[in-house]
């Protein structure tokens, strides 16, 4: 893989990467703690890709920048529903003159999200935890957590105020020309934009350049197999030409993109195998951290963890490969032999 910067742009600050695409990158409070944001286009038609999560410090770099330039962008798309992406969409919204641009499954789940009493949150997540075998101290802490979703996120704006997006429609964005790539698995409906003219992918979380993406199944998200939806979507790009630069949400731009979508996918198949061999006595979501996750995990990374465990093991159930065992009010999963 061959990264063509050696360095990152300050936060509130931009750095060109190709013709017509400004990186931002925006600090994050958490262990992943950076956002990619991309800014198309020159003053007057610039399109702004994500904002960051909803806080003092990200609001405070976006009047900097905007400042700076001299006036906000005119249009605002946002790739998909987590926090770091969405956080700040409906602040930013009320600022620019032009569109708001997504999916409409992904804006509808951000306000879906965004409207839930704290405590109907808690107590999904409570009894999510406790059905895979998570302590009952863990699952006692979410009871205090609230809406976290709602924590991090402005009050996104109603659906009529956007203008949706679908997969393979071409949109001209900032006087350019992008091919809309639905990515599916991280989120149920994530766009990407593709440049055809000079090979320049804004890949969202879809494909990252050091980390592997959090594929996961989670309450109240649909997709009960993401892991086969996230493997389909690195499948459809494998048709970009070998040159293409990537230009991803976490992590620096990089070229490579085939051997890195190769990887990702060998990581899958041995994870799933390792997975395959624990359960070989039946396990819930929770005895199979150890087998996927070495470090200590945070109140988001074990929710983060659970969710990708689960997405392994639904994978694994629907090839035939493990069965699922209801246990005294637990989950678990068995090794099918093959």
């Amino acid at each position: 893989m061959d990264y063509p910067f050696k360095r990152e742009p300050e936060p509130g600050k931009k750095f060109t990467v190709c013709e017509g695409v400004d990186w931002i990158r925006m600090p994050l409070p958490f262990a992943l703690d950076h956002v990619n944001c991309w800014l198309l286009g020159e003053p007057g038609l610039q399109v702004l890709i994500d904002t960051g999560v909803n806080d003092q410090s990200t609001q405070e770099h976006w009047h900097t920048l905007f400042n700076d330039i001299g006036q906000w962008p005119k249009d605002l798309l946002v790739t998909h529903f987590h926090p770091d992406h969405m956080g700040l969409a409906g602040w930013i919204g009320e600022k620019i003159s032009g569109e708001l641009l997504g999916s409409a499954i992904e804006i509808n789940t951000a306000r879906t999200l965004h409207g839930i009493e704290s405590e109907a949150y808690e107590h999904t997540y409570q009894q999510w935890y406790s059905s895979n075998g998570l302590p009952q101290s863990t699952c006692d802490t979410v009871r205090s957590n609230g809406n976290t979703y709602k924590g991090k996120v402005f009050p996104p704006p109603v659906q009529s105020k956007w203008r949706f997006l679908a997969d393979g429609k071409c949109v001209e964005l900032a006087g350019r020309n992008y091919r809309v790539i639905v990515g599916r698995g991280h989120s149920p409906d994530m766009i990407m934009l593709y440049r055809e003219d000079d090979h320049v992918l804004i890949a969202a979380d879809q494909v990252l350049p050091r980390i592997t993406p959090n594929v996961s199944v989670m309450p109240r998200l649909s997709d009960n197999n993401p892991l086969q939806s996230f493997l389909h979507t690195l499948t459809k790009l494998e048709a970009l030409p070998d040159d293409t630069l990537v230009l991803p949400s976490h992590g620096q731009p990089f070229k490579g993109l085939k051997p890195r979508l190769a990887f990702l996918k060998t990581h899958h198949e041995l994870r799933l195998d390792e997975i395959w061999q624990a359960c070989k006595s039946p396990c819930s979501a929770h005895d199979l951290f150890p087998v996927l996750f070495s470090r200590k995990l945070d109140a988001q990374q074990t929710s983060f963890a659970l969710g990708e465990t689960l997405a392994h093991l639904h994978y694994l159930e629907q090839q035939g490969r493990v069965q699922r065992l209801e246990q005294a009010s637990i989950t678990r999963f068995k090794s099918i032999a093959t």
